[in-house]
């Protein structure tokens, strides 16, 4: 079975050699700071997921979120926090986070959601769904809904199969489902996907979900 390569931003409390315990995940390296993750080289093998650990002082913020996104572009990270604010949370996603723990969730919630993230899914806690709906709710009614067919064609340009493929990926489908679902191999469907992201210019799923919720409730005009 093929490992999960994992980098740890910010690791304390044994956290390393909790992961390394589990047979599927590899820890590559751990830093502690920003400057380290822009400088470093730990391998020329990219990272399948990074864990932001940031139960102590919480500061996973901007910078950190900056120089990941522009290091791993296309890496997703899981945030690991004591945080339970909605802000937090808000913020997290907005700098494009695909995974957000809570601490009182373990170590258990961790290690899937490394494993969901690495398998292409979106990981947050189930309070924030009433959240996002409450949300969804008023802009809705502030906003003229486009249906999800015509805001892939308000996006762009795309082949039948690279519009199966954002159906899917908008249903929250995994690599695996869409594999199985198109009868087309995992590396056949993730260079779709990469040839997805670049046509609109998004690094991972949490942008281009946020990209899909744009254009269907109105916030960008066609």
């Amino acid at each position: 079975m093929k490992s999960i390569k994992l980098m740890i931003y910010g690791g304390q409390g044994g956290i390393e050699g909790i992961i390394e315990k589990e047979g599927d995940i590899k820890v590559m390296g751990m830093t502690g700071n920003e400057m380290d993750l822009l400088d470093s080289d730990h391998t020329s093998v990219m990272p399948d997921v990074i864990l932001i650990d940031a139960r102590s002082s919480g500061k996973y913020g901007q910078e950190v979120m900056q120089v990941l996104k522009e290091k791993y572009p296309s890496t997703p990270f899981v945030i690991f926090t004591a945080y339970s604010e909605n802000h937090y949370l808000i913020e997290a996603i907005g700098h494009g986070a695909a995974g957000y723990v809570l601490q009182d969730g373990g170590m258990k919630q961790v290690l899937l959601a490394i494993r969901q993230c690495a398998n292409g899914q979106i990981v947050y806690p189930a309070s924030f769904k009433s959240i996002l709906m409450k949300k969804l709710k008023q802009d809705v009614e502030r906003s003229p809904v486009i249906t999800l067919e015509q805001a892939i064609e308000k996006l762009g340009d795309f082949s039948k199969r690279e519009h199966e493929l954002l159906i899917l990926l908008n249903q929250g489908e995994t690599n695996q489902q869409i594999s199985k679902k198109l009868f087309l191999s995992i590396g056949t469907v993730k260079n779709y996907i990469s040839r997805i992201y670049r046509k609109l210019n998004v690094n991972n799923r949490p942008e281009l979900m946020a990209l899909l919720y744009s254009f269907q409730n109105g916030g960008m005009k066609g």
